[in-house]
């Protein structure tokens, strides 16, 4: 008999930047197959609009947490909003990036971008995957991007960011496979 989604991946799944984008559109097609979902964004007003769209559409529950994984103690907030929950899918989709060129970029702006896209993925993943490995399944979608692939002008950065999630998710993906979770390594294009 095939499982269900929610069987092979467990009741809650988590998406950072899902106020907006693609990590609404991930959230939607969560929840679209029964799963309940922790919402997390920085935007609270974005965040909050989009929860009530998508409460309207779905029977399962949403919970928001307002958090901006650019802090060093995010995990903290967000732990606090997800103990109670078997977390079975993480969607690490926020994304931080700047275009210009490279020494014109602030480099606080560029070290927010490593912080979000790189630093928020890795903690997310290794926090998540703990739960996940002693319950032998579960899903990381981490994304990267088709600029992670190539060095691209003017947005150097970014670039860099979305290669180390690629090849974080590769990786993961054997490592992790043998314990049933899955991984996957997202590259949408432009």
């Amino acid at each position: 008999m095939e499982q269900t989604f929610s069987e092979k991946y467990g009741p809650w799944a988590l998406v950072t930047g899902a106020a907006q984008g693609m990590g609404e559109a991930f959230a939607e097609q969560l929840a679209e197959r029964g799963v309940n979902i922790v919402l997390v964004d920085r935007q609270a007003e974005v965040l909050a609009s989009s929860a009530s769209k998508l409460r309207e559409k779905y029977e399962v529950k949403f919970r928001e947490v307002v958090v901006d994984l650019e802090t060093p103690d995010f995990m903290e907030k967000l732990g606090s909003e997800t103990d109670d929950l078997e977390i079975g899918m993480l969607v690490a989709n926020a994304a931080l990036g700047h275009v210009g060129s490279f020494p014109d970029i602030e480099l606080e702006a560029m070290l927010s971008g490593i912080d979000v896209n790189v630093k928020a993925a890795l903690i997310l993943s290794h926090t998540f995957c703990q739960g996940m490995i002693a319950r032998r399944r579960g899903g990381i979608i981490l994304l990267a991007s088709s600029s992670g692939y190539l060095g691209t002008p003017y947005v150097a950065n970014y670039c860099a960011t979305k290669a180390y999630n690629l090849i974080l998710a590769e990786s993961l993906w054997y490592e992790l496979g043998k314990f049933g979770v899955d991984v996957l390594g997202f590259s949408p294009g432009a």
